[in-house]
């Protein structure tokens, strides 16, 4: 079937009542046209173009010609629409943000853990090493176009994010601390095209060995936002949390 053809040709409103009618039951097409106080011929052509998209079948039966829906097509129908109606994570993403758009205040206070099969070391280097980083530095649907982190204090944190629409998000800062291994504390906050921060964010990283593994504790924190940059605030905990999704799945 094509479904597109399928829903155009339903979509005209006298086709429509047609099969609203059959679907209660099989009709002939005089009662078809009476039914809808249309004249028969155009009840015939109304019919025979559901019938070409495979929805409506006529059967000759005798001298009468009997048309019925064809269930087995309305339900092909109808399972392309429930895939479409079918929810994904990214719909759950969007539906996340959305939410803490409309209750963004001026701050954030956000933790996300994860218990990461990789080993500590090979954890630090993909928070400490800007190649590393730059491979799972970036929600879902962004690439990095510009990605510096050094675990030295001091040290310049830079990251360059690019949308599929080619609009970049640039966001900049210094490393606070880091106990080699164990810890990194650092300033990325959301910078305009002069490199002023529109808040400040600072990120705290804490690895713990678990098992074969590595426990992973990200306290991210924001401050100074107003009813401008609202969005970029409420994007702060999803976003890190598909990051660090990503971080999994680099880890393997």
């Amino acid at each position: 079937m094509d479904v597109q053809q399928a829903l155009a040709t339903i979509g005209e409103p006298t086709r429509f009542r047609i099969l609203s009618l059959l679907a209660a039951g099989p009709r002939t097409v005089g009662e078809v046209a009476a039914a809808i106080g249309a004249l028969q011929p155009q009840t015939t052509k109304h019919l025979q173009l559901l019938e070409t998209v495979g929805v409506v079948s006529i059967e000759r039966l005798g001298r009468r010609r009997l048309a019925r829906v064809d269930r087995n097509a309305l339900r092909e129908l109808a399972d392309w629409l429930g895939g479409l109606a079918t929810a994904t994570s990214h719909d759950d993403a969007l539906q996340q943000y959305a939410a803490a758009v409309r209750s963004a205040g001026a701050a954030a206070d956000i933790v996300l853990e994860r218990t990461l099969t990789a080993p500590p070391d090979a954890v630090w280097r993909a928070w400490t090493d800007a190649r590393e980083a730059a491979r799972w530095w970036a929600p879902r649907h962004f690439e990095v176009v510009c990605c510096a982190v050094s675990p030295q204090p001091g040290a310049p944190v830079e990251l360059v994010l690019r949308e599929a629409d080619g609009a970049e998000y640039a966001s900049a800062g210094t490393v606070r601390s880091a106990e080699p291994g164990r810890r990194i504390v650092f300033d990325l906050s959301p910078v305009d095209a002069n490199g002023r921060a529109y808040f400040e964010v600072v990120v705290d990283a804490a690895l713990e060995p678990s098992g074969g593994g590595t426990a992973l504790r990200a306290h991210i924190t924001a401050e100074g936002a107003d009813a401008d940059t609202a969005p970029m605030l409420a994007g702060l905990e999803p976003g890190w949390s598909q990051q660090l999704d990503r971080l999994e799945e680099v880890l393997g």
